[in-house]
C-alpha cells in the first residue's frame, strides 16, 4: 500500500500529460425523423335507402362500411446483441461520432473539495445503425487529467461502435462508489429508461474497462465489478484476484514513472483468468497517445481497440492478435509479451 501511495504522488507530480493540448468535444449529431405514421382508411359510404314499391315497404338503409386501420409507425424495436462485423482497428469505425459533455450522476471527488464531476460519453450518432446493441467501455483518465485529453483514442473507440463513459474525475481511483461503476450502472440504467437515446441500445453482457496510469490501476479496480468482462489497464495496474474475464496489463518499456515491474506485480496476481502483460518498448509513460483533433491512432491505441473488438464485439478476425501459440502481438519486435491461459 504505501507503494501505492507513492506511484499516485508521482503521478500527480507528473500530471499525467496534463500539459499535453486537450481536444476539443466533437459537435452532438441531428435528431433522425421519426417513421412516418400510416394513412388512415376511408370510411365506406353508407347504402342508400331502397325506393318503396307502389303500395310496399320502404326498403332498409344500407349498412356503413368500416373505417380502415391506421398504418404502423417508424420501427421502435430493441436492438439484437451479436458479432460485429470485421474492421480494421488501426482506422476509424463505419460509425459517425458525438461526444456529449456533463452527462450522468456526480461520482468521485471533486477538485480542492469541491462538486464531484459527472461524464463525458464518446458514442456513435446514430446507435440504430446495423441493428446490433453497443458494448459499453469505461475509462479512467490519468492524474490531473480529463477525457478531452485522450478524445483521439475514446472517439475512435465510439467510431467502431462503442459507447464510451468516461468519468471527469482528475483523480478517478478515489470516490465510493468507484467513479468508474458508477459510470457504468448510470449507462445500464439509461438502457431501461424510454425517454433515454440509449433505451434498448445496449449490450449490458459485454462491458469492458480501461483508463491511463491512475486510471490504470482504477480499472483494475473496477475489474472486480461483476458487470466488467474485461479491462484493459495503461501503465498503471494494481492487483485485482477477482476478474470476470480476459485482461491485458500494458507497460512502457521505457516509463519510469510506473515501471513495467510494478505491472508485473499485477500480471502475477492475476491467476484465475486469460492475461496477457504487452511492453510497448519504445513507450514512456504518455508519448503513446495521440494528442489532438485528428484520427490517427498510435500502435498501443490500435491494440486497445482490437483487444475490446475480440471480447467485447466477438471479432474472431482479431483474435489472433492475442491468443495462440503464435500470436501475431507475440511476435513483433516492437512488443515484449508474457501471458498466461491463452495458448488457445
Amino acid at each position: 500500500m504505501r507503494h501505492f501511495f507513492r506511484v499516485a504522488l508521482a503521478l500527480a507530480a507528473v500530471g499525467c500529460g496534463s500539459s499535453s493540448p486537450s481536444s476539443m468535444p466533437a459537435t452532438g449529431g441531428t435528431t433522425g425523423n421519426a417513421g412516418t405514421t400510416g394513412s388512415a382508411g376511408t370510411t365506406g359510404r353508407g347504402g342508400t335507402t331502397g325506393s318503396a314499391g307502389r303500395g310496399g315497404t320502404t326498403g332498409a338503409a344500407g349498412t356503413t362500411g368500416a373505417a380502415g386501420t391506421t398504418g404502423a409507425g417508424g420501427s421502435t424495436g430493441a436492438c439484437t446483441i451479436g458479432a460485429f462485423p470485421a474492421a480494421d482497428p488501426s482506422m476509424p469505425g463505419p460509425f459517425a461520432t458525438v461526444t456529449e459533455n456533463n452527462v450522468g450522476p456526480a461520482a468521485g471527488v471533486g477538485v480542492d473539495g469541491g462538486a464531484a464531476p459527472m461524464f463525458t460519453m464518446f458514442r456513435p450518432m446514430d446507435l440504430k445503425q446495423g441493428g446490433l446493441c453497443h458494448p459499453v467501455i469505461t475509462w479512467g483518465n490519468g492524474t490531473g487529467s480529463t477525457p478531452n485529453l485522450y478524445g483521439v483514442l475514446l472517439r475512435h473507440l465510439a467510431s467502431h461502435g462503442f459507447v464510451v463513459i468516461a468519468s471527469n474525475s482528475t483523480n478517478v481511483a478515489q470516490g465510493d462508489p468507484p467513479p468508474m461503476v458508477a459510470g457504468v450502472t448510470w449507462v445500464l440504467d439509461q438502457n431501461a429508461d424510454p425517454s433515454s437515446v440509449l433505451y434498448q441500445r445496449i449490450d449490458t453482457t459485454h462491458i469492458g474497462a480501461t483508463g491511463h496510469s491512475q486510471g490504470g490501476f482504477a480499472t483494475t479496480t473496477a475489474g472486480g465489478d461483476a458487470h466488467i468482462t474485461t479491462i484493459a489497464p495503461l501503465s498503471g495496474a494494481s492487483t485485482q484476484r477477482n476478474l470476470h474475464g480476459p485482461a491485458m496489463l500494458f507497460c512502457g518499456g521505457m516509463d519510469t514513472t510506473v515501471p513495467c515491474s510494478t505491472v508485473m506485480n499485477a500480471y502475477n496476481g492475476i491467476t484465475n483468468q486469460p492475461v496477457m502483460l504487452a511492453s510497448y518498448l519504445a513507450a514512456d509513460h504518455a508519448n503513446w497517445i495521440s494528442f489532438g483533433n485528428g484520427t490517427a491512432v498510435k500502435p498501443v491505441e490500435v491494440t486497445v481497440t482490437a483487444w475490446m473488438r475480440v471480447h467485447l464485439m466477438g471479432d474472431t478476425a482479431l483474435r489472433g492478435r492475442f491468443y495462440g501459440a503464435s500470436c501475431t502481438l507475440c511476435q513483433d519486435a516492437a512488443w515484449t509479451v508474457m501471458r498466461k491461459m491463452m495458448d488457445q
